[in-house]
C-alpha cells in the first residue's frame, strides 16, 4: 500500500511497510478463543426443560456458589456459537439451575462485565434469555454500569439494545445509560430523539437526562441547541440550577475560556457537592492554563485547601509572582465555608502542564505531594507520570513503570526489554497496586515509545496491549497518525489509507483525525504555491536571475465543500485521491452531526488566508467562529497574521497580533516569526531584526525557526556571511555550539541548526531576564556590524559577483524548509 503511493524507497519502503502493516494488523487482533456475539441468534427451548429447570422460591435468596462464575466464563469462552453453549448448559443441571435463577443471572453478568473480557456478558445475558431466564431490568443496568467502568460505550448502546430486545421497553436508567453512550461515542444526532425515547417509553427526562445532553451539545460545539435544551428543561419543570452551570463549565473547554460562564460557575459553588465543587474548579484551572494564564489558574487554586495546594504553587511560583499579580478574575473567586480538597484530577492537571513544557522534576514534585497527601493514584494520574518521564528524556524508568504494572507482582513481560536502551533500572518510582492497564496509560507509553524507538517500538506494545486484553482507541490512531506525518514524512494520502484501514466500530474516526490529514493537505498546498527555502524568496532579489513564477496548481488545490461542517467548508482536493478515500471518514462525521471545532476553523482560515490569498473570506470565517460561540486563540490569530504578511500587508498582520493582545490572547513566538518571515520576505533585515528584538523585550524565548527566519532575512538580499554570524552567535539560545560547526559552509550550518528544532523543550517558556539582557547584547553586537558597515560592504561587494554565488546557493538551498514552517524531523 504504501508503495504505491511513494513513500520512502528501496529497504526504507520495504521496512516501513511491513512495520506499518505489522501494526495495522495488530491494532484488530482481536483476544483469543473469543468470537464476536451473535446477537440474531434464537434457540428454540422447549417447555418441558425450561419448566423442570425452574427455580424454587427458596432457591431464589440462595448466595451464589463463587466457582459458577469461573464455569461459565470457561464455558462461554470456549464456543463461539451460542448454540454449542445453550446445548451444553442444559447438560449440566447445576448450573443452569443459578442461571435460572434472575438474580444469579444478574450476578453473573456483571461479574463478568467486569473480567478483562466484558463482551462475555452481553453473551450470557442473551443466552440466559433463550434459556428461559426472567431477567430483570437491573441485570442490564448493573452490566451497563460495569461495562461504562471501562469506558466501553459501543458495549453499553449493546446492552441496552439487548434490555429493548428482551424486555419490549426501557427503564430510566438505561434510557439515559443509552444517552450518555450517545454522548461518549459522539453521536450527537441521537441526542435530538432523546426526549421522544423517553416519552415512547411512557417516561418523563429528568435533570440528569437533561444535563447528558446539554453537555452533548456544548461537546459538539453546538450552542444553538444546548440553548434550546435549558428551555426543554424549564419547561418540563426543571429549571437550571447550580448543577447546571457546573456542567456548562466542565465542558466548555472546547469552546475556550468565558469569563460569564466562569462566574456563574464560581457563584453556584456553594450549592454543589464537594465532588461536583471540585470537578468545576479543576475544569476552570484547566481553561485558564489551556489560555496561558497562569496567573488566574493558581488564583482559582486558592479554592483548595493551601497546605495541600502549597507544594503544587512551589513548583509554579518561581516564575509567577502571584502576590503582585493581577488577574480578570480575581474579584470573582467565592469565599467557601471550608476549603476544597484537591483530587487526583486536580493533581494531574498540573503534572500535565509541567510535563508539557519538560519539566519532568515539576511534574514528579506535583507527584510527590499527592502521594504525601496520600489521595488515590488514578490510572489518568500514573498516565501523567509516564508522559512527564518521557518528556524528560527518563523514557527507561517510564518502561519500567509500565512493566511493573502489567506483570501485577509477577515477572515483566520479555518484551519490555527490548524497549529500553540500557538495563532496566533496580530504583524504579514506587509503582501503585491496584492501578489496572487501561488504554489512557497505553496511549501515553506508545507516545513516547514512537519518539524513541519508531513504529519497531509501537509494534512492540501493541503486543503487550494484546496480552493485558486493552484495545487501542481513536486517540492510539490519532497518536500513530500524528507519528507517521511528522516523522515518517507521510503525506495526506498515506495518513487517508491508515486512518480508513484502522478505524472501526470500536474505533470511530474523529475529527482530530480529520485535523491531522488536512494539516498535511495544506502544508502540501503551501509548498506547491509558494515553494520553499530561502533561495526561493532570494531569486526575487537578483539582479541577475529571474524568479521562478508559478503557475496556480487549482486543479491540486482544495476548494469549497458543499456543507460547511464538519469540516468548515474544505473540500479535498479533485486531482488527489483524497477525496475518495476522506469520503467515508466525513460521511461518517456527517451521520453523527459533527460540527467543526476550533482547529478545524483554524484550517479553514489558513486555507482561505494563505492558500486562496482571500482575506476577505478568511475575516468571514473568523465571524462564523465567534457567532458559533468558540473562542479564537493563538492558532486563529496566526492563520490570519500568515495571511496579511503573505500578501505583504505588515501594517494589518501587526494589527491582528495586537487584536489578539486586545482579546486576551497572549503574542507567541510563532506569531514574532511571522512577522519576521514578512519583513525577511520584503527584504528588510532592519525590521526584521528589530520584531525578533521586540520578541526578546516581551519576555518570549526564540526558537529554531523564528532564529532561521532572521537568517534568512540576510540570506535573501545577499547578505550570506551576516546570515552565517547570525546563525552561529544566536544557535546558544538552543544549545551550546558545537566547536566543530564554527566553520562550517552556510548551507550545512543551517541544515544542522534547523535539525535541532525536534530537541528543543515544547511549548512557550518566559526567558529569564538575565537572559534577556545578554540577547540585547549580542543583537546588539549583530546590529552594529551591520550598521558600521562592515557587512554591507562585504554584500555590495558579493552582489556584484551575483551570478555565481547565485548559481551555488541555488543548489544549496532548493528545495529546503520554508523559513516559517518547521523543518523536516
Amino acid at each position: 500500500m504504501l508503495k504505491r503511493v511513494g513513500l520512502g524507497q528501496g529497504h526504507y519502503l520495504y521496512h516501513y511497510r511491513s512495520l506499518v502493516g505489522s501494526i495495522i494488523s495488530r491494532f484488530h487482533r482481536a483476544p483469543a478463543l473469543v468470537s464476536p456475539c451473535r446477537w440474531t441468534a434464537s434457540v428454540a427451548i422447549s417447555h418441558s426443560t425450561t419448566q423442570s429447570s425452574r427455580p424454587t422460591s427458596s432457591s431464589l435468596n440462595s448466595p451464589l456458589p463463587p466457582n459458577i462464575i469461573n464455569r461459565v466464563e470457561e464455558i462461554l469462552s470456549s464456543n463461539g456459537n451460542d448454540d454449542l453453549v445453550i446445548q451444553r448448559l442444559q447438560k449440566i443441571p447445576e448450573l443452569l439451575l443459578h442461571i435460572l435463577n434472575h438474580e444469579h443471572a444478574r450476578k453473573i453478568a456483571e461479574a463478568l462485565a467486569s473480567t478483562s473480557l466484558p463482551s462475555l456478558s452481553l453473551r450470557f445475558l442473551h443466552v440466559a434469555y433463550n434459556l428461559g431466564c426472567k431477567l430483570k431490568d437491573n441485570a442490564y443496568e448493573c452490566v451497563s454500569f460495569r461495562l461504562a467502568e471501562k469506558k466501553n460505550w459501543n458495549r453499553v448502546l449493546s446492552a441496552v439494545s439487548l434490555a429493548q430486545q428482551h424486555r419490549g421497553r426501557l427503564s430510566l436508567r438505561l434510557l439515559n445509560w443509552r444517552t450518555r453512550a450517545h454522548v461518549e461515542t459522539e453521536n450527537y444526532k441521537a441526542l435530538q430523539h432523546t426526549v421522544d425515547e423517553f416519552r415512547e417509553n411512557n417516561l418523563e427526562p429528568t435533570r440528569r437526562t437533561f444535563h447528558l445532553i446539554l453537555s452533548g451539545h456544548i461537546r459538539n460545539r453546538d450552542l444553538y441547541r444546548a440553548k434550546e435544551c435549558l428551555k426543554t428543561m424549564t419547561e418540563a419543570g426543571c429549571p437550571p440550577d447550580a448543577t447546571t452551570h457546573a456542567i456548562v463549565a466542565t465542558h466548555y473547554r472546547r469552546l475556550g475560556a468565558d469569563q460569564d460562564v466562569e462566574a456563574r460557575a464560581l457563584q453556584g459553588l456553594g450549592d454543589l457537592t464537594p465532588t461536583t465543587a471540585i470537578a468545576v474548579v479543576n475544569s476552570l484551572i484547566t481553561l485558564r492554563l489551556d489560555a496561558h494564564d497562569v496567573t488566574g489558574a493558581l488564583q482559582l487554586s486558592t479554592l483548595f485547601d493551601p497546605a495541600l495546594m502549597e507544594p503544587i504553587l512551589a513548583t509554579m511560583t518561581p516564575r509567577h509572582n502571584l502576590g503582585g499579580a493581577e488577574s480578570t478574575n480575581s474579584e470573582r473567586i467565592p469565599t467557601t465555608s471550608a476549603s476544597l480538597i484537591p483530587n487526583a484530577a486536580t493533581y494531574t492537571l498540573f503534572m500535565n502542564y509541567h510535563a508539557l513544557r519538560s519539566n519532568l522534576r515539576g511534574a514528579l514534585q506535583v507527584f510527590r505531594a499527592m502521594l504525601i497527601a496520600e489521595t488515590e493514584v488514578t490510572p489518568g494520574a500514573f498516565a501523567s507520570v509516564i508522559h512527564a518521564l518521557y518528556l524528560g528524556g527518563k523514557g527507561d524508568i517510564a518502561v519500567g513503570m509500565v512493566a511493573s504494572l502489567c506483570s501485577s507482582g509477577g515477572r515483566p513481560s520479555p518484551l519490555f526489554h527490548r524497549l529500553i536502551s540500557s538495563s532496566m533500572p533496580d530504583d524504579l518510582p514506587w509503582v501503585p497496586s491496584g492501578i489496572p492497564p487501561t488504554i489512557r496509560i497505553f496511549n501515553l507509553f506508545i507516545k513516547g515509545v514512537l519518539s524513541t524507538h519508531g513504529l519497531e517500538g509501537m509494534e512492540i506494545v501493541l503486543r503487550i496491549m494484546h496480552d493485558c486484553n486493552v484495545k487501542p482507541s481513536a486517540a492510539t490512531l490519532e497518536i500513530l497518525m500524528n507519528h507517521v506525518r511528522r516523522v515518517e514524512g507521510g503525506h495526506a494520502r498515506v495518513l487517508s489509507r491508515i486512518l480508513r484501514r484502522l478505524a472501526s466500530s470500536d474505533v470511530l474516526p474523529t475529527l482530530r483525525h480529520i485535523h491531522i490529514i488536512c494539516s498535511s493537505v495544506l502544508h502540501s498546498e503551501k509548498h506547491l504555491i509558494y515553494g520553499s527555502g530561502w533561495d526561493t524568496v532570494a531569486a526575487k532579489f537578483s539582479k541577475t536571475r529571474k524568479a521562478h513564477v508559478r503557475p496556480y496548481p487549482e486543479h491540486r488545490i482544495s476548494g469549497d465543500a458543499a456543507s460547511f461542517d464538519p469540516t468548515a467548508g474544505i473540500e479535498f482536493p479533485k486531482a488527489l485521491r483524497q477525496r475518495s478515500l476522506v469520503r467515508p471518514v466525513i460521511e461518517s462525521l456527517k451521520l453523527r452531526d459533527i460540527l467543526s471545532d476550533a482547529p478545524m476553523f483554524a484550517l479553514r482560515i489558513r486555507h482561505d488566508s494563505l492558500i486562496r490569498s482571500n482575506l476577505d473570506s478568511a475575516k468571514e470565517i473568523f465571524e462564523v467562529m465567534l457567532e458559533r460561540g468558540i473562542h479564537p486563540n493563538e492558532y486563529h490569530f496566526s492563520a490570519l497574521m500568515e495571511g496579511f504578511a503573505r500578501a505583504g500587508d505588515l501594517e494589518g498582520a501587526f494589527d491582528v497580533m495586537k487584536s489578539a493582545s486586545r482579546a486576551g490572547v497572549k503574542p507567541n513566538v510563532v506569531m514574532f516569526t511571522i512577522l519576521i518571515v514578512g519583513y525577511a520576505h520584503k527584504g528588510n533585515p532592519d525590521k526584521a531584526i528589530q520584531v525578533f528584538e521586540d520578541m526578546i523585550s516581551s519576555g518570549i524565548a526564540p526558537d529554531v525557526p523564528s532564529i532561521d527566519a532572521v537568517a534568512s532575512a540576510f540570506f535573501i538580499i545577499g547578505a550570506y556571511q551576516m546570515a552565517k554570524t547570525v546563525l552561529r552567535t544566536l544557535w546558544t539560545y538552543i544549545q551550546p555550539l558545537p566547536a566543530e560547526f564554527e566553520h562550517l559552509p552556510l548551507k550545512h550550518l543551517a541544515q544542522a541548526f534547523r535539525s535541532l528544532h525536534t530537541k528543543q523543550r515544547p511549548g512557550d517558556f518566559e526567558l529569564p531576564k538575565e537572559d534577556r539582557l545578554v540577547l540585547h547584547l549580542k543583537l546588539n553586537k549583530l546590529r552594529a556590524l551591520w550598521n558600521n558597515g562592515m557587512m554591507y560592504r562585504h554584500f555590495r561587494q558579493t552582489s556584484h559577483n551575483r551570478p555565481t554565488l547565485d548559481k551555488q546557493t541555488s543548489h544549496d538551498f532548493d528545495s529546503k524548509t520554508s523559513t516559517n514552517d518547521p523543518p523536516k524531523e
